[in-house]
């Protein structure tokens, strides 16, 4: 009864208002209508009913009535001074806005925009509010090219002017925009910022910090952290603030965790008036419990509201609508139909592309805002023509889910270059890895259908897409930056965020306080969102943009160009239970498909078990698995190479881990290893190849090598206590004794002098220890001498090494034990110390995979350096210094001693090698020869 008294109340209150809105219109309209006071008296009224301190609808909508009465009336020139047009037109689409008439909102902000430019005297942090506004109106059309050119135009105004008004709002509507792009690690960012300027300020709007915290809660529940995200849910839901958001936000959570019962009971507590996407997420996930009438029901109910034009056809949830549509249809077998609706909901998520038939798709992703979900729906349509495939045998169908996997894929590497750090590409890359492999299958199917038409040589060309994307995109960016019109001070600050950023990721992981951590990830938010705000600044340099966003790639014939007639390059990619198997000679190129990966994979480890763990004086215990890896692994690669004695090896997942050369060349128990017979490199990806064949051979006199070798002193003991669990290395001295250049033992070898020297040398040999983190790779690190007896100060961790320039750096030698070792990311490799330095734009790396004899390792390091004096190639000096191991009086020589040695990278050699005394004297001979011959012929022909 008294819920009725106060409805009631407000309709008379409201039409109150409505009556003294009407009485002012008509009251100013019977004066002049271009008379400057009573336009002013207008602006003044409506200002103060826009400025009251407890607004309401009545008086928000008397509020607009009055400014667009003040603005007819000064349509005249000269009627009213622009400072008054300006905050007019500027509240007037506030006002819209809150009324959520977005399009009438962006043509009173447009309007502001253009006064302000006809004012260029005016200060420029008048456009900020403007832009502000302007972008989040777009984004609610669902604009979001629009939206992200305003918002970032307003980012880049709150820098110029740093006191700005409601910079968190800005920071909301950007942190949702990064969402919506998929980068769920900068979104957060942004959300976080928001949330910390709210929280200065006591007698802010409290629903606005449950508004972002729930929006926080949505970012960790995409980046799979239900549980946090629930956490979060609970405790904002008592706030009685956007309950139905908060709702459908924690059902959400739980579908995502597969607990579908569980998500049901949140939605079923969702207004779908007020929120009528509930009905999606609704079917979806009956859809998932296999209700598939339920489905039907609630994706009907959503489809209606649609119809009756409740729900605007190019809404982001519509396209949502029709991809779980899609998915029901797909699950009730009407392809052709699910195919249609995938095709709508790409239309919608796309923005620009427009075509209905589903036999096409969008190829042009540049210069545009893209959604994450036009990624999901090319994956699904993809799917479903595959699908198609298996029950129609149409070869039509086949080549349709290749060309959408490809446009999958392109959209996918473009949204992966728009990303600002490498731990948000990373996130992106770790999950989704499908599409290459889907596509990389379909290629496949169609080699056995046309084996000469070229789909074993494109799905090589896919796969390679994905090697190192990251790293690979990050090294040609460096390059591009060094572009004439790049502000040489920008590089400056993106060096020193990327830093700050790497100090801050130590710190993070050295401290156990949670308030700390707190203090740690705001201020490394803050880190990330400056180093956004400066690639963006870059990015506006015109050809710098063009080129960080052209893709190119090395097809097989290419790479044939930049290798030997003796070389053999061999990339591997696993998909699924699958290792496909592509190698590449000068005139051929050839592939095959290893079954069972998870079978080689078991024997993986079990040989890489017994090789990290020789026993001295016994029989090396890893015979069984090794005959097994042949027959599974060797032999195929041997049918396709040849007698190719080199191998450059591209590997993949579990490959990255296992040195080819400790595996047997032969079969049988007796089999030598094919260090013997093959000369061994490793690469990151194709890409690496093409782009290192570009450096330029070095001259003589031989390269200098600048040497550390920290722990030298036989006998002291490490002091740092931190590190007390590492032992010294007395023959690391050995390692670099002789070496060409500058040396650093013990003391003198510290991370400071490091820093200090490392561009000054083409080669740098590192004797000492490292840490490999497999969790978590930003506590991976390389120890120096403990100068200050702190790790984050004395150790080179891997995140430091990110930001080095070492381009100029032919080779770097880490014999560290562990220093190929790390996280492994699909495809990306192993997020070792070995990436971080080519990272750095190092050329070519040699590095431990595991622990090994300190001995065994000096010697051979040391002969690998005698060889590279003498112009051998990288890969051949590191293979004959093994060998001489190998062939030499040491007393073990099983693979655990000598195979954790590897190259990757170019293989050139440092030096041009000296041509031989016979080597001079046949050429002289030649010389004469030649001369005499010519000498003979001239004498013939004056003769005649």
């Amino acid at each position: 009864m008294g819920k009725m008294v106060r409805n009631l109340l407000r309709r008379i209150v409201w039409k109150g208002w409505l009556l003294l809105a009407g009485w002012l219109v008509c009251g100013y309209r019977t004066g002049n209508p271009a008379n400057p006071q009573l336009i002013r008296a207008l602006y003044n009224r409506a200002n103060h009913l826009f400025h009251l301190p407890n607004p309401t609808d009545a008086t928000d909508s008397l509020a607009l009535a009055t400014f667009q009465q003040m603005l007819s009336l000064a349509q005249s020139p000269g009627s009213a001074p622009d400072s008054l047009l300006f905050y007019a037109h500027l509240n007037s689409g506030i006002l819209q806005d809150v009324n959520t008439n977005y399009a009438q909102a962006i043509a009173s902000y447009l309007q502001a925009h253009r006064i302000k430019e006809r004012n260029g005297s005016w200060s420029d942090s008048l456009l900020y509010e403007v832009a502000q506004h302007t972008g989040s109106a777009y984004y609610h059309l669902n604009n979001f090219d629009s939206a992200s050119y305003f918002l970032l135009q307003a980012e880049a105004l709150s820098q110029r002017f740093p006191h700005v008004p409601e910079k968190e709002r800005l920071y909301n509507d950007l942190g949702v925009l990064y969402y919506e792009n998929g980068n769920y690690v900068q979104s957060r960012n942004y959300f976080t910022q928001a949330l910390a300027i709210l929280r200065k300020n006591p007698a802010g709007d409290p629903g606005w910090v449950v508004n972002i915290e729930n929006n926080i809660a949505a970012v960790c529940y995409k980046q799979g952290l239900y549980q946090q995200a629930i956490t979060i849910y609970q405790t904002i839901r008592s706030q009685k603030v956007f309950t139905n958001e908060i709702t459908i936000n924690m059902g959400m959570a739980y579908k995502a965790m597969g607990n579908y019962l569980q998500a049901l009971h949140w939605f079923y507590g969702v207004n779908p008036t007020a929120l009528p996407r509930v009905l999606n997420e609704l079917a979806h996930t009956h859809l998932l419990l296999h209700h598939a009438d339920s489905a039907a029901y609630y994706l009907s109910r959503f489809n209606n509201l649609v119809l009756a034009h409740k729900i605007p056809p190019n809404n982001t949830y519509y396209g949502v609508h029709q991809l779980y549509l899609g998915d029901w249809l797909l699950q009730n077998q009407q392809y052709n139909r699910a195919l249609a609706a995938y095709q709508q909901a790409i239309i919608v998520f796309s923005g620009h592309f427009k075509n209905s038939d589903p036999g096409y798709n969008p190829d042009q992703f540049t210069g545009t805002f893209t959604s994450y979900r036009l990624f999901d729906a090319l994956l699904k349509k993809a799917a479903t023509f595959e699908v198609l495939y298996q029950v129609q045998h149409n070869e039509a169908q086949l080549q349709a889910a290749l060309r959408t996997y490809t446009s999958a894929i392109s959209l996918l590497r473009y949204i992966e270059k728009s990303y600002d750090t490498d731990e948000a590409k990373l996130f992106l890359k770790n999950n989704n890895q499908q599409a290459y492999q889907k596509a990389v299958g379909v290629c496949m199917q169609l080699h056995t259908l046309h084996p000469g038409a070229g789909y074993a040589q494109q799905a090589f060309v896919i796969a390679e897409r994905n090697k190192a994307s990251v790293m690979y995109s990050g090294l040609v960016e460096k390059g591009y930056r060094k572009l004439p019109g790049i502000d040489p001070a920008l590089m400056q600050k993106e060096r020193n965020l990327k830093y700050n950023l790497a100090r801050l990721s130590i710190s993070t992981d050295k401290t156990a306080d949670s308030s700390a951590l707190v203090t740690l990830a705001n201020e490394k938010a803050d880190y990330e969102i400056q180093l956004a705000q400066v690639q963006h600044a870059i990015e506006q340099n015109s050809v710098y943009y063009q080129r960080k966003y052209s893709e190119n790639w090395p097809r097989p014939d290419s790479i044939q160009q930049f290798i030997t007639g003796q070389q053999a390059v061999i990339s591997f990619y696993s998909a699924g239970n699958a290792l496909h198997v592509f190698v590449i000679t000068q005139h051929n190129f050839k592939h095959t498909r290893i079954d069972s990966f998870a079978t080689i994979q078991q024997n993986i480890r079990e040989w890489l078990t017994a090789l990290q763990n020789p026993e001295a004086g016994r029989r090396f215990k890893g015979g069984k698995w090794g005959e097994l890896l042949y027959t599974q692994l060797v032999k195929p690669v041997q049918a396709l190479a040849g007698d190719k004695p080199e191998w450059i090896i591209i590997p993949d997942n579990i490959l990255y881990y296992l040195p080819f050369e400790s595996l047997p060349a032969t079969p049988g128990a007796a089999a030598k290893p094919l260090i013997e017979t093959t000369e061994i490199s490793y690469q990151f990806g194709a890409r690496f190849i093409t782009a290192n064949r570009a450096r330029r051979l070095q001259t003589t006199p031989p390269a200098g090598t600048l040497a550390f070798a920290p722990f030298a002193q036989s006998g002291m003991r490490f002091p740092n206590a931190t590190y007390n669990y590492m032992q010294q290395l007395p023959a690391s001295a050995q390692e670099i004794a002789g070496v060409p250049g500058l040396q650093f033992a013990n003391q003198q070898a510290t991370k400071a002098r490091f820093l200090q020297n490392i561009s000054q040398y083409p080669v740098v040999h590192l004797a000492t220890h490292a840490i490999a983190d497999t969790g978590n790779s930003a506590a991976s690190f390389i120890a120096f001498y403990p100068q200050y007896q702190q790790t984050t100060q004395d150790a080179l961790y891997l995140e430091e090494l990110y930001a080095l320039n070492m381009e100029a750096t032919q080779l770097i030698i880490i014999s560290a034990c562990e220093t190929g070792n790390g996280q492994l990311v699909n495809s990306e490799g192993v997020l070792s110390i070995t990436r971080g330095f080519a990272y750095a734009g190092c050329a070519s790396m040699v590095n431990s995979l595991w622990k090994a004899d300190d001995a065994a390792t000096a010697t051979i390091l040391h002969q690998f350096h005698q060889y590279l004096q003498k112009g051998y190639t990288k890969s051949k000096a590191l293979r004959q210094a093994k060998l001489d191991y190998l062939h030499g009086n040491a007393l073990h020589k099983t693979p655990g001693y000598w195979a954790h040695l590897i190259l990757t990278g170019d293989t050139q050699p440092l030096i041009k090698a000296r041509m031989g005394y016979r080597w001079l004297l046949v050429t002289g001979v030649g010389v004469a020869v030649l001369l005499g011959v010519y000498i003979l012929l001239k004498r013939r022909k004056k003769s005649t």
